[in-house]
């Protein structure tokens, strides 16, 4: 079986739009200071799910990469945006958020489809992921950095997305194209845009 290799360098991308989008939708933030002095991995890249700052009250219209729980690969979050379509130049400190604007987003509306790796055994990356409202949860892997489909969990509570399209099916880590989807636990805020 053929089997694509997840690197540093795999990222979500846009993939089309839908319902009568003639382009990606973009929009622009500032980067929260909540970010400054962690880790490199927390720095936002492209191809990053991003979200808004909902841990600092000063800060809920700022961004920051998603996270997800303890110990659990799976995103929780409730504030996601889309996908970061930028690498901003950071100039954020412990005291100072980024520049205005200085994060561009493909938000995650319904008209908009997104391509996106998985870690999948060739035999699971079958057509049944696709179509019929298959809900899989969103995910990040700390070792290679990068944010995946998980069509192996479903759990209410995750961030989530719905499969419309299986790329290079029985391919081991293959791509599926997807959209973001709000639930009641799970609501993604670029409805309102």
């Amino acid at each position: 079986m053929p089997q694509l290799g997840n690197s540093t360098a795999t990222r979500i991308r846009p993939y089309r739009c839908r319902l009568g989008l003639t382009t990606f939708p973009i929009a622009y933030f500032q980067e929260s200071s909540a970010v400054a002095g962690n880790a490199s991995s927390d720095v936002i890249k492209v191809g990053d799910v991003v979200q808004f700052d909902v841990n600092v009250a000063t800060a809920a219209h700022r961004v920051i990469r998603a996270s997800t729980m303890a110990n659990v690969p799976n995103l929780v979050s409730t504030a996601i945006i889309g996908i970061a379509a930028n690498t901003p130049a950071s100039t954020v400190t412990a005291s100072s958020p980024g520049p205005v604007g200085g994060v561009a987003v493909y938000l995650a509306t319904p008209g908009v489809e997104f391509l996106f790796p998985t870690k999948l055994a060739g035999s699971a990356h079958v057509s049944s992921l696709a179509g019929g409202g298959r809900r899989t949860a969103l995910a990040y892997d700390s070792t290679d950095n990068i944010f995946y489909a998980d069509p192996a969990n479903s759990t209410a509570g995750d961030a989530t997305i719905v499969i419309t399209e299986v790329i290079d099916v029985g391919t081991t880590n293959g791509l599926v194209v997807g959209r973001f989807i709000s639930t009641n636990t799970a609501r993604f805020v670029s409805a309102a845009f």
